[in-house]
């Protein structure tokens, strides 16, 4: 994020009180990835505290309270900085793990995420594409569209892409997403 600008006190003074926002939309939008460079927790904040200055900066103070348009701010920020270092680690050659090195040229471990996550675990037990085509064959209608709509954003799609294929608006396409991942998590019981 290229910084532009320069906050006033009032503008600074948001940020400050609002720093929780970050953490929040990190734990509900954003799975971080501790062995991924870039898509740490740390780095994600750091991500999110850029993107709340941004937020400060361009704030209007006419369409919404402050705290949700930095989350949308926040979230659209780091979406974009996880898709990127996807597609930058999809450029990386890859390398043996059974070829070690001297002992020194090694890195560091990642350390584990100090609180366990269900999500992590449960995920981790099944194969995502197999999930959701069991998932598409229970649910009808709205939820249904939902996990076809997951499918292809796992596919690499994005909204306006799957909108264009279903002849609708993006924020439709989020609405049938957000009530398959409710109806996933009432039938799988998954932490939000």
């Amino acid at each position: 994020m290229k910084f532009d600008f320069v906050l006033s006190q009032e503008q600074q003074a948001m940020v400050e009180s609002n720093l929780a926002v970050i953490n929040k939309v990190i734990s509900r939008c954003i799975h971080a990835k501790e062995g991924v460079c870039g898509l740490g927790r740390d780095d994600l904040y750091q991500e999110g505290a850029a993107a709340l200055c941004k937020a400060a900066a361009t704030y209007d103070g006419t369409s919404a309270q402050f705290s949700t348009y930095a989350a949308t701010v926040i979230r659209n920020h780091l979406l974009n900085h996880c898709k990127a270092v996807n597609a930058s680690q999809r450029n990386l050659p890859a390398v043996s793990l059974d070829d070690t090195g001297p002992e020194d040229d090694r890195p560091p471990p990642c350390p584990e995420p100090s609180v366990p996550d269900g999500v992590d675990e449960l995920l981790g037990r099944l194969d995502v594409a197999d999930f959701l085509a069991d998932c598409k064959q229970r649910y009808t209608g709205v939820a249904r569209l939902g996990v076809e709509a997951l499918e292809w954003k796992v596919k690499g799609l994005t909204g306006a892409d799957i909108a264009r294929l279903y002849g609708t608006k993006p924020n439709q396409v989020g609405a049938w997403i957000s009530r398959a991942a409710q109806k996933i998590r009432k039938d799988f019981a998954v932490p939000k």
